[in-house]
């Protein structure tokens, strides 16, 4: 299983290929990691090989996908219920991507042909397709408590994918990039008052990190924005062409703070914070393994560990509780 790989293929963006893609011949369960408790393994869907988990919403709710050899299907799983596709992604590749407390869930879909659509799945079961901004493929990556979603679309120029914002009322709408519709952009995340965060292309061509506030594009740092929350802070990995990537925490006040690596990271990728600003995320280190870390203000990072495998394990998200959840290969 590759972390979303096909969607960011399709969609020009290059990142590492997570702990699975290196992983041939291990299988990787999604887990849930709390303080008390630490890594539970969440499993699989019966007869399922693979999973992975992207969110976790404020009530516990756990979402992701399943893998079977080369077929992919979204997955909810809560405290009190097993593990279960999301209508209409049982026979159909999908992925969720991002829950949120009202038990809306974005994500993404394959189309026959090649395409892939971004999707909202309400908490009553109805699939709403979210459109696009005149290009063949859309990928949702973020909603908010107001159920508004974000991800990005190709557009009608070749190559170029431009950040979205899609709300009930109006629609998709294209958030624009730093240079322009000729430059890319892509959102990667909304906090509940509106403001998003994610990357737009510098006229040297570099990634910055960004957020869009009150109809302007902001830039935090070289990078990626990856998460956002009420207060403003932003997670993200620091990064240029000549640099590895850092994992870090941006703030108003601060500004940009690279997050400490763990003893033997060659780099740190940040993926989540929530209202307690703590972050989580994923270091790389020699021989292709991955460490799932957590990082307070007051202790520092900390590796949360992993389900025994030989590739370690990436997190991705963080709620209110301080649950994270990710995936790490298994034995």
């Amino acid at each position: 299983m590759k972390r979303g790989l096909r969607l960011l293929q399709v969609l020009g963006i290059l990142l590492l290929l997570p702990l699975a893609a290196q992983a041939q011949y291990e299988y990787e369960h999604a887990f849930l990691w709390t303080q008390a408790d630490g890594m539970q393994d969440l499993g699989t869907i019966k007869g399922w090989q693979n999973s992975i988990a992207y969110a976790i919403s404020d009530l516990g709710e756990v979402v992701g996908y399943d893998g079977l050899n080369s077929h992919e299907t979204a997955f909810r799983w809560a405290p009190s219920a097993a593990m279960q596709h999301l209508p209409g992604s049982g026979t159909t590749d999908a992925v969720a991507a991002a829950a949120n407390s009202s038990g809306e869930i974005a994500g993404t879909y394959y189309l026959p042909g090649g395409a892939i659509h971004s999707f909202l799945w309400t908490k009553d079961g109805e699939i709403k397709d979210l459109g696009s901004l005149g290009g063949g493929s859309t990928v949702a990556t973020g909603i908010n408590r107001s159920g508004e979603v974000v991800g990005y679309s190709n557009t009608p120029t070749p190559g170029v994918d431009h950040a979205f914002l899609w709300t009930q009322s109006g629609g998709m709408q294209d958030l624009g990039a730093l240079l322009g519709p000729a430059s890319s952009s892509q959102a990667w995340a909304i906090n509940d008052s509106g403001i998003m965060a994610g990357r737009s292309t510098a006229a040297n061509g570099d990634d910055l990190a960004v957020v869009w506030k009150a109809g302007k594009i902001e830039i935090l740092g070289p990078g990626l924005a990856q998460g956002i929350n009420d207060l403003e802070q932003v997670v993200g990995e620091s990064y240029t062409p000549k640099t590895p990537q850092r994992a870090f925490v941006w703030d108003a006040k601060s500004g940009m703070q690279l997050l400490p690596l763990l003893p033997g990271a060659l780099a740190s990728f940040g993926q989540g914070i929530n209202n307690s600003g703590e972050a989580v995320g994923w270091s790389l280190g020699s021989g292709d393994f991955y460490q799932a870390f957590l990082w307070t203000s007051a202790a520092g990072t900390q590796d949360l560990g992993n389900l025994g495998g030989n590739y370690g394990a990436q997190a991705f998200a963080i709620n209110d509780a301080g649950q994270v959840v990710g995936s790490s290969s298994i034995q």
